[in-house]
């Protein structure tokens, strides 16, 4: 497949890493490592309560939303039923139309709801990950940290997981198709930025 020749060539180093130790870069003696920001997210506990958050003030939408569902269901089983008159079932195809609109309506009122909030919070989120990426790889002398996106605790395998990741390549993104596990620093990121969350456990086996 044409797409993944270039792979190659960006996996010619991974063939000189020296695992004695910790995996290296032998190339000019710099030292790469790889974040899952799928982990990072997961874990960090700014990141988890700003979820809850955003769930809790979705949830009277989402639970109107499903009322209107039931509505939409109920009169479209009163139309395919052949014992109701004709101008009844014109009535309910009116009130389907009416309650469509009433959906689209209140997903745009969830959207204004939090649309500013998640942007600004994405943003601190982002800049906060990145600051505490820089500052682990400062630490431990990394030179160069790969983000990469991995559902944790998922099957990799999966039909949609993979297809997203060619679809990522295709579109001249980097995916890591492999790497040694010392090169993963996620859980030492996360361990960093859980220390500023008071009351939050930072106990785990990172990697540095």
């Amino acid at each position: 497949m044409k797409r993944m020749t270039w792979i190659v060539a960006a996996l010619v180093s991974v063939a000189t890493l020296s695992l004695a130790g910790e995996a290296r870069a032998q190339t000019a003696g710099h030292r790469v490592a790889v974040v899952n920001i799928g982990t990072v997210f997961t874990k960090y506990k700014k990141a988890v309560d700003f979820k809850s958050e955003m769930e809790a003030t979705l949830k009277p939408f989402k639970d109107q939303a499903e009322k209107i569902k039931k509505d939409v269901l109920a009169y479209q089983s009163g139309i395919a039923d052949p014992k109701t008159e004709p101008k009844l079932k014109e009535q309910y195809q009116q009130a389907i139309i009416s309650l469509k609109r009433q959906l689209e309506d209140l997903d745009g009122n969830a959207r204004k709801t939090i649309g500013k909030k998640q942007e600004d919070h994405l943003i601190q989120l982002y800049k906060e990950v990145s600051a505490h990426i820089q500052a682990v790889a400062s630490a431990n002398g990394i030179h160069l940290v790969l983000g990469y996106g991995e559902p944790p605790d998922a099957d990799l395998m999966t039909f949609a997981n993979i297809n997203r990741k060619l679809t990522g390549m295709d579109m001249g993104g980097s995916v890591p198709l492999y790497f040694h596990s010392t090169l993963d620093i996620s859980d030492v990121v996360v361990q960093s930025l859980n220390r500023n969350v008071p009351g939050t456990p930072v106990s785990g086996g990172g990697k540095n």
